[in-house]
């Protein structure tokens, strides 16, 4: 907008500033129903979520179907001597249940509840040998072949008190070496935290629901976290008075990106954001020209530059791993769809279409799925298609809400929210439909939501 001649800038007119005031609170609207709305659900795998009991309402249970991948059993050989005693109990116990919370095993034959099988395997994969000498466990993880190969052996000190550290460090390197991934054990989740009479948080815990640490530090509300790529960052919206803004918080100190800022001026709709997967670059929704549209920001060099701009709300964009692609919603067809742009041919595909309301797409690690919330009937419910639209599966049933799943680092594993008792709460489970538990133990009247998983390890 340029100065008049007395150097005053001229007057919109009445009329566009009907219209810009329509589309901000248009633009407001969907924010909330994206950001804000009110209860989610999900799904009851053969464990139940921590901090119910076995006398549990089943009609509470919340139904998963899984997405295709199939993990390893393990039978698990060696029994407890008499003379063990609390000690090696309570370890071994700690052992099976990281097995089971790592994401990757099944175990049969152990003598705890976490991720057991109920029947006999079909078909077995591995044998754990366990044993107890000297106030250590010793671990043999064999081929179930006839070979018998072993695959991994290592010890452990009896577990005092409970600190389950080495037990999810000793787990995270038999992940490593039978996967070739690292292991999630310990990894951090962030997620926005509604305590009764306060605004909204960011907060951060690691996977066992431990060390509830806050992240943001304001009296505003604070919406939709998403860790970078490299765990050293998280970028977040701040809802307030004047407006939205985008707030970018580094925890590294010589990454060359700054220091913790906002990215983004109140009093028009700034939100969200994805960062590239070299961490420098984010792409978030902007609206300075009066349409939300969608902006990548480069954190090195300050400079914005625009992708999107359509008539209608682009917002909760997700980069790919690979970076050659970015799915996000829009409202230009008049409903919440998703949408996939590709930067080699810079042209986007409309992915979703049935329905008026689809929401929080998500690349898997490895870039051949995307889960996404879709209403059905009055429910939202977790869905999952091929990055191209096509074999859209519903993954949760039930009468509760379900939305804003997020993916573990490894794509083994699923974070979501659930309002199964009452209170949104943040709820694990794995992407073959089991072992779903709740991540925290936060009283009734605590609210989680928008979760966000990183493979840093803050809680070390």
């Amino acid at each position: 907008m340029n100065p008049t001649q007395n150097g005053s800038l001229p007057q919109p007119s009445p009329s566009r500033l009907m219209a810009a005031r329509r589309r901000w609170s248009a633009a407001l609207a969907l924010l909330l129903l994206l950001s804000l709305s009110g209860p989610w659900a999900w799904a009851q795998g053969d464990a139940k979520p921590a901090g119910e009991g076995e006398g549990a309402d089943p009609s509470q249970d919340i139904f998963i179907e899984g997405i295709g991948f199939s993990k390893l059993t393990v039978a698990l050989e060696g029994a407890l001597p008499p003379n063990a005693g609390p000690a090696a109990l309570a370890t071994q116990q700690l052992l099976e249940k990281n097995l089971c919370w790592s994401g990757v095993f099944n175990l049969w034959g152990g003598i705890s509840r976490h991720c057991a099988l109920r029947a006999e395997p079909q078909r077995l994969d591995m044998r754990l040998g366990l044993s107890f000498q000297d106030r250590r466990l010793r671990l043999r993880l064999k081929d179930a072949g006839a070979e018998g190969a072993v695959l991994f052996e290592d010890t452990l000190a009896l577990v005092a008190g409970d600190d389950e550290r080495p037990v999810m460090d000793l787990v995270n390197r038999l992940v490593e070496r039978i996967t070739g991934q690292p292991g999630i054990l310990g990894s951090t989740i962030a997620f926005v935290l509604r305590q009764p009479r306060y605004a909204k948080v960011i907060v951060a815990t690691n996977t066992h629901g431990k060390l509830l640490q806050p992240i943001s530090h304001n009296a505003d509300i604070n919406l939709l976290p998403r860790w970078s790529p490299s765990g050293t960052s998280l970028v977040y919206t701040v809802l307030g008075r004047a407006g939205t803004q985008v707030y970018f918080h580094n925890f590294a100190r010589s990454d060359g990106l700054g220091p913790s800022r906002f990215l983004t001026q109140p009093g028009s709709l700034n939100t969200g954001g994805t960062f590239s997967p070299d961490s420098k670059r984010l792409i978030i929704t902007m609206n300075p020209n009066e349409n939300a549209d969608l902006y990548e920001l480069d954190l090195l060099k300050n400079t914005r530059r625009q992708l999107t701009s359509r008539l209608g709300i682009e917002t909760q964009a997700d980069w790919a791993k690979d970076g050659s692609k970015l799915v996000f919603v829009s409202d230009r067809s008049g409903s919440a769809q998703v949408y996939l742009l590709d930067f080699q041919t810079n042209e986007d595909l409309r992915l979703t279409f049935d329905g008026i309301y689809n929401a929080d797409p998500r690349f898997s690690p490895d870039g051949r799925l995307i889960l996404f919330t879709k209403r059905v009937g009055d429910k939202d419910q977790i869905h999952i298609m091929d990055i191209n639209g096509e074999n859209v599966r519903q993954i949760t049933r039930g009468r509760f809400d379900s939305e804003q799943a997020a993916w573990s680092p490894d794509g083994h594993q699923i974070v979501f929210s659930s309002d199964r008792t009452g209170d949104s709460k943040a709820y694990v489970v794995s992407t073959d439909g089991t072992g779903l538990r709740r991540l925290t133990d936060t009283p009734a009247g605590f609210e989680e939501s928008s979760p966000s998983w990183t493979l840093r390890q803050m809680f070390r």
